[in-house]
């Protein structure tokens, strides 16, 4: 069996001085709060995923 490799990231920011982490809730409403993440293509490397996975998730 391959193994399936996963990326994911945190996006923060400070305000009002206390950093705040960016989460967003999945459209399927089960899936619950999640941050960006997803799957690494076979064509790319870990960094490139979660970058791809960061703009497709929230349009960043």
């Amino acid at each position: 069996m391959i193994p399936i490799k996963k990326a994911y990231g945190y996006v923060t920011r400070i305000n009002n001085g206390e950093t705040q982490v960016l989460v967003f809730q999945h459209p399927i409403k089960e899936a619950g709060i999640q941050i960006p993440k997803g799957t690494v293509k076979p064509q790319e490397d870990a960094y490139q995923a979660v970058i791809r996975e960061m703009k497709e998730e929230t349009g960043l």
